[in-house]
């Protein structure tokens, strides 16, 4: 009885926010939910380009100072987009790969 409670537990808390891989607002951001998402992406001189993205909650006030769209550091070259008119964060639900192996384990016994 508690494998069953433990594996109800995992299942509805195996859900996560992620971000669209993408800087066009408009054709990137037609599903989603969230306030907003932050895409940075900068240059590092030995590891080359990386990319960073979160959601932001609806309690963020970001997006209330910053304009939807992607703009350019000249400084740093740092490429900073902001989407949250129609949002950029999307539900992804996923599962844990310790249900799968719990899951598994119960079948072949």
């Amino acid at each position: 009885m508690r494998l069953v409670v433990i594996l109800l537990i995992m299942a509805s808390e195996s859900f996560s926010l992620w971000c669209v891989d993408g800087n066009d607002c408009d054709t990137t951001c037609s599903f989603c939910e969230g306030a907003a998402c932050l895409r940075v992406q900068r240059q590092h001189p030995i590891r080359g380009i990386s990319t960073a993205m979160t959601c932001l909650p609806h309690d963020s006030l970001i997006h209330a100072y910053h304009p939807e769209g992607c703009r350019t550091e000249l400084s740093t070259g740092e490429k900073l987009c902001l989407c949250s008119g129609r949002d950029f964060c999307n539900p992804a639900n996923r599962t844990h790969l310790s249900l799968l192996l719990i899951t598994l384990f119960m079948f072949l016994l």
